[in-house]
């Protein structure tokens, strides 16, 4: 809609958007004391580990979208000459286990091996900042899926803002925790940049499209992957200049994504496909998530879907999307979708 009809709810979200980012984004301070843990970490490994690692942050810190509460994600990423193994091998777990031994010694608090995780982790609290902290072995696709998102906030400004309020929103709607049979917060990032892209113009153009990807992808160096998996993407500051500006508002936006994904998405005929930069037909997908109810093809690794919520769950999240666009509609604000409930659960 043009910019001097916005009606006034809608511009009213937007800045209450703004506000709330402001509020909940990480301080210089949380940033720094992250930096600082990870550099405490590397320190570790460097005097104890008997090969050459390194240690980098993934996940919503390192992705740009982290709060001063965030858990911070690791990952050990060894050297090309050491990677004999794949993460997941039973001498992975036997890793995790000597580094649980490891950390324990160097006083860190609530040591555990989490091993029926799809990835093994372990999990531990760092004694002086008490940041919860989540570290695997070698696990590539979660440090190459972090890099995408990353380069996907630095397009636009509104994505960081719209990141952290669907985050705040999901979780204050008890519909963000697996465990639970809900989504994941890298399933609603996925969903949003999918959202994005599929504008006549759109916010956020496809990293992945193999026109925009130049043919000398740099070497991965001698921390780089040897699995077989095309994590190419170009870099955005490559294509920023030459992209169309969508001017639709951040309220625009969201009340957009929740009618998008509450009403209008066709769930048994569609998948969610970043790396294509549009939906995709459920023809295109391997033929083991016929089953599914939800479809959100993992960018990198195809044959994941990083949608695992069952019918029951996914009928609960339209509903909480559908009564959050009307409750907007009506002009009952921000606040009025952000309050808490607890997390549903469904029955095995």
């Amino acid at each position: 809609m043009p910019g001097n009809s916005i009606p006034p709810y809608i511009q009213q979200l937007t800045e209450d958007m703004t506000t709330l980012t402001m509020t909940i984004a990480v301080s210089p301070e949380g940033t720094q004391l992250r930096e600082n843990l990870v550099t405490r970490v590397q320190g570790i490994m460097d005097a104890e580990w008997p090969k050459e690692v390194r240690i980098e942050a993934f996940g919503s810190f390192a992705s740009g979208l982290g709060t001063d509460s965030s858990d911070l994600d690791l990952v050990i990423l060894p050297a090309l000459r050491d990677q004999d193994q794949d993460p997941g091998t039973p001498a992975r777990y036997q890793d995790l286990f000597v580094l649980k031994t490891l950390f324990q010694r160097y006083s860190m608090k609530d040591v555990e091996v989490i091993q029926n995780a799809r990835v093994p982790i372990l999990k531990f609290t760092d004694h002086k900042t008490g940041i919860k902290v989540d570290l695997n072995y070698g696990h590539y696709p979660s440090l190459y899926n972090t890099r995408l998102i990353e380069s996907y906030v630095r397009i636009d400004d509104r994505v960081r803002t719209f990141l952290y309020v669907l985050k705040a929103f999901v979780k204050a709607r008890g519909i963000n925790s697996p465990p639970l049979g809900s989504l994941s917060s890298y399933c609603y990032t996925l969903m949003a940049i999918s959202y994005f892209q599929s504008f006549l113009i759109p916010v956020l153009p496809c990293l992945q499209d193999p026109h925009l990807i130049p043919h000398n992808v740099p070497n991965p160096g001698v921390f780089g992957s040897t699995r077989l998996v095309n994590v190419a993407f170009t870099d955005p500051s490559r294509i920023r200049p030459c992209l169309p500006r969508n001017s639709m508002t951040l309220g625009e936006l969201f009340i957009g994504f929740l009618e998008y994904y509450g009403s209008k998405f066709e769930y048994n005929k569609s998948c969610v496909s970043v790396r294509c930069g549009s939906v995709i037909s459920r023809d295109e997908c391997p033929t083991s998530w016929a089953r599914h109810e939800f479809v959100v093809e993992d960018p990198f690794l195809l044959d994941l879907n990083a949608a695992g919520a069952r019918k029951d769950m996914m009928n609960i999240i339209r509903h909480e999307f559908q009564a959050a666009t009307q409750a907007l509609k009506d002009d009952r604000g921000l606040s009025a979708i952000l309050t808490t409930r607890q997390p549903y659960r469904v029955r095995e």
